[in-house]
């Protein structure tokens, strides 16, 4: 225990008095283990304190007032020097003397023999007395202007700190305000109407009009996959007839989805809310756009790594594997083979997907080119018809037409 050294002034104190004597105790622990690398050595350091102080005092016996002696000298840690870990001159994380205090002790003996010979070569002749009187005053003149300097570096680094306090708090307004600025501007725009539907707090976009805007977008890059590597793109009406296919396979796709959903849901619930009918069926639609845009992707860059150049690379890349100096004795091996047949693969595979992405660069600039012809019915139209339907058998029809 920490206090064990102290156990007899302990036994002399009141309650009350234990109780803050504890207090204090446990927070100048605390206050040493943050001191420490290891935890666990605040209690023993305490303990040490006490056992020290008590010898300078002569004995528990010699001690008058118990409380007081604990809360101002006891628990007190003395530094010596402006080490925080420095308590009458030892390290309290080593153990050992603290070097700082030898340096304090080094700079004042230096200042003293420097005072001195400037007093002996300013006033020479002095008698000792006197040379001593004068070099006293002196460092007295010393002390006073670097104590002086240290109020001052103190006042000094107050104002920095509450500076910094300052700033800090003016910080945490400014985030605060942004928060409720960003709360504000978002609760705003929760209530703004539906721009497509007019739907009321929609955050400027219901979810089924958002998956109708985001399921017409797929189908155009679908449109685009498709053509990349199945039509003439010298040929507008080729590009559009492929484009064309493709909406129209989609949406065959949505209407059989769709099909599918209404045998495994309960229709009577969809015919009851309307709106939820028209969210799952935009959401059903949109999921199958996703799928479609993956297998077009999927298709493109499969015959486009058919293709002559993408062959010569992957030929190029096999060769420049096989010829490797650590495969040069024995190129046809298996391991030589594999290494230069996956080499090929990856050449062919980009080489896919460069063409990939050239073409679709290609297509979009003929369609920006062309903004002006009319574009195909938008797939959206037709799903807010179908989503209004009865849920009904001829409903499913409608959707399968």
């Amino acid at each position: 225990m920490a206090l064990g050294p102290v156990s007899g002034l302990w036994e002399r104190l009141s309650g009350w008095q234990q109780d803050q004597v504890q207090a204090a105790a446990e927070a100048e622990i605390k206050r040493l283990e943050g001191l420490l690398e290891h935890q666990g050595g605040g209690p023993r350091l305490l303990a040490d304190r006490l056992t020290d102080r008590l010898k300078e005092t002569g004995g528990e016996a010699l001690v008058n007032k118990p409380y007081g002696w604990l809360i101002g000298r006891g628990l007190v840690q003395r530094q010596a020097c402006t080490d925080r870990r420095c308590d009458d001159g030892i390290r309290l994380d080593t153990g050992g003397e603290c070097e700082n205090c030898g340096n304090v002790l080094h700079v004042r003996r230096a200042r003293r023999a420097k005072i001195a010979a400037e007093v002996d070569r300013e006033l020479p002749g002095l008698s000792e007395g006197e040379r001593r009187r004068v070099l006293e005053e002196r460092l007295r003149e010393q002390a006073a202007i670097e104590a002086e300097d240290l109020v001052q570096r103190r006042e000094q680094a107050r104002a920095e700190q509450a500076r910094r306090d300052a700033a800090r708090a003016a910080a945490r307004e400014g985030a605060e305000r942004e928060r409720e600025a960003a709360a504000a501007a978002e609760a705003e725009r929760q209530a703004l109407p539906c721009e497509d539907c007019g739907q009321d707090q929609a955050a400027g976009l219901c979810e089924a009009c958002e998956h109708r805007r985001q399921t017409e977008t797929l189908i155009g890059e679908a449109g685009l996959l498709a053509a990349a590597w199945s039509a003439d793109l010298t040929d507008p009406g080729n590009v559009a007839a492929v484009v064309a296919d493709v909406r129209t396979a989609i949406g065959n796709s949505i209407a059989t989805a769709w099909q599918e959903f209404l045998q495994i849901t309960d229709v009577a619930m969809l015919e009851a809310n309307p709106q939820a009918a028209e969210d799952a069926y935009a959401f059903a639609a949109f999921q199958t756009a996703q799928q479609a845009v993956q297998e077009y992707q999927d298709n493109a860059l499969a015959t486009l790594g058919r293709t002559e150049e993408a062959e010569a690379e992957a030929r190029r890349a096999y060769k420049a594997e096989q010829g490797r100096p650590w495969f040069q004795h024995n190129p046809n091996g298996a391991d030589a083979i594999a290494a230069a047949t996956k080499a090929a693969d990856v050449a062919r595979e980009r080489v896919a997907e460069y063409l990939l992405t050239a073409r679709l660069e290609q297509l979009r600039e003929q369609a920006a080119a062309r903004t002006e012809q009319a574009a195909p019915a938008p797939w959206t139209d037709r799903l807010t018809r179908l989503a209004a339907r009865s849920l009904d058998g001829g409903t499913a029809g409608a959707v399968m037409a």
